[in-house]
């Protein structure tokens, strides 16, 4: 009895502590060094969209990135299997690029592998506040 009350106080600390990790790299979250470069308003069209669906928890968010020297915006939108999309900017216009992450497999769509590594400079731009 002592061994099952034991176990059962572990495991409810366990879920007591919550880590979350950025999916594309828990080395890219950190804060931008330039407080303008987290006010992209070339990413609204990707806020209203996640506007539009049902709260996530935990929220959706959209963070700006530099990839392949242009600015590459990753959508988490945090619901069960979605992927994590990136999108760029062609002829001013958002694009979808792919997924790096995500799906039933956790690994995208496979439409961007270099993005988990080339991507730098992430920085939220955007988390839903509902």
């Amino acid at each position: 009895m002592k061994t099952l009350l034991v176990l059962v106080g572990f495991w409810g600390c366990l879920g007591m502590v919550q880590c979350q990790k950025d999916s594309v790299s828990p080395d890219k979250q950190a804060d931008c060094d330039l407080p303008l470069a987290c006010s992209d308003t070339r990413a609204q069209p990707l806020i209203d969209e996640l506007l539009r669906t049902p709260k996530a928890n935990p929220a959706g968010e959209v963070w700006l990135y530099t990839w392949q020297g242009q600015p590459a915006y990753l959508v988490k939108s945090f619901r069960p299997d979605d992927f994590v999309k990136v999108y760029n900017l062609n002829n001013n216009q958002l694009r979808y690029v792919g997924a790096p992450s995500g799906g039933i497999s956790g690994k995208g769509d496979g439409k961007c592998p270099s993005f988990t590594s080339e991507a730098t400079g992430g920085c939220l731009l955007w988390r839903d506040p509902r």
